[in-house]
């Protein structure tokens, strides 16, 4: 039962960090999305549709219609089960569904009756949201109609694909992971071409030791955003910053082995500077090789260095306000 939990929680976790990449929720309204609400609501003929992004405990709207809500609690929505299977949920009379007669949402205002969720999946398979259409009445949805709405959930998907590819991290200003792996997809080719060697190396920020030592006055969006500069401003082009989602950090350095990589990390953190702030790191490496194809293969097998790092504690990086050293703790 505990192994289940633990599942659960790292499943959650995945999904959680997917999201995240989008660097999409709480932005306002775009047309792209609002353009594919609206067609759902005239072809399905309902009163409700959202889309909707599934973060922590809530349930975020970035497009809706019929409903003035931003974001509900997650744990009694629809859509919450939706995300756990991997194909629409449909609900033509929820007072007569053993799971969600008694939800608050069907007892309570607005009453809802029928439903029609289509999981919102990323290309690496986590649900990290629904395209939803809502009715007050009773009503089966044909299979012409959920195929529609299948299409249009891919749609969706395309839409935050393409909306992350054209945009750069909105609190950091480095490149979010689909940016990042366009320049890495170059540097493999490179690699292919000509044998340049090249480096990965993920910073990330250790927030079990920054608590735990009452570490900085910087709020954790500052303390993202000063980490964010200082890489840009030391590590000009061809090298480049992206954030990958939550408190991790990729660098690319160019033409760099692993050895100098080392060094170059090093040399950063030495250098680094927050002002009554002490800052802890996990850092990882990897030097490109031929079994490398794609971008996720190269972050992959840097994770699991940084994950080595993390379990051993060897290799985390230490920077103290007033006396700045490098080594493990």
């Amino acid at each position: 039962m505990k192994m289940d939990r633990v599942f659960q929680f790292e499943v959650e976790a995945a999904r959680q960090f997917a999201l995240e990449r989008y660097d999409i929720l709480d932005t306002a309204e775009e047309y792209r999305f609002d353009h594919i609400t609206t067609v759902a609501k005239l072809a399905l003929d309902v009163p409700m549709v959202a889309i909707s992004l599934l973060d922590g405990n809530r349930q975020w709207f970035k497009s809706k219609i019929g409903f003035e809500a931003l974001e509900v609690p997650r744990d009694s929505t629809f859509c919450n089960h939706a995300i756990d299977q991997n194909c629409s949920l449909i609900i033509e009379d929820a007072t007569l569904d053993p799971q969600f007669k008694d939800n608050p949402s069907v007892t309570g205002i607005p009453f809802l009756r029928s439903y029609i969720g289509v999981p919102l999946t990323t290309p690496d398979g986590h649900n990290i949201g629904t395209l939803s259409a809502l009715d007050i009445v009773p009503r089966q949805f044909g299979h012409s109609k959920v195929e529609l709405m299948e299409q249009l959930a891919e749609l969706v998907m395309h839409e935050l694909e393409l909306r992350q590819q054209t945009a750069k991290d909105r609190l950091t200003g480095t490149f979010t992971r689909s940016g990042f792996s366009v320049a890495v997809q170059k540097v493999i080719s490179l690699y292919g071409r000509q044998k340049v060697k090249s480096t990965l190396v993920l910073f990330d920020v250790n927030l079990y030791k920054m608590v735990a030592h009452h570490s900085g006055r910087l709020s954790g969006n500052a303390l993202l955003q000063r980490i964010a500069q200082y890489l840009t401003a030391r590590l000009p082009p061809p090298n480049c910053v992206g954030r990958m989602g939550g408190t991790q950090f990729a660098v690319l350095l160019t033409a760099t082995t692993q050895a100098e990589a080392k060094v170059v990390a090093e040399d950063l953190m030495k250098r680094m500077e927050f002002k009554n702030a002490e800052l802890f790191l996990d850092v990882g490496f990897s030097e490109i090789s031929p079994e490398i194809g794609i971008c996720d293969d190269w972050l992959k097998q840097a994770n699991a260095d940084l994950n080595i790092a993390k379990e051993s504690d060897r290799r985390g990086f230490r920077l103290k306000s007033g006396k700045r050293s490098v080594g493990p703790d």
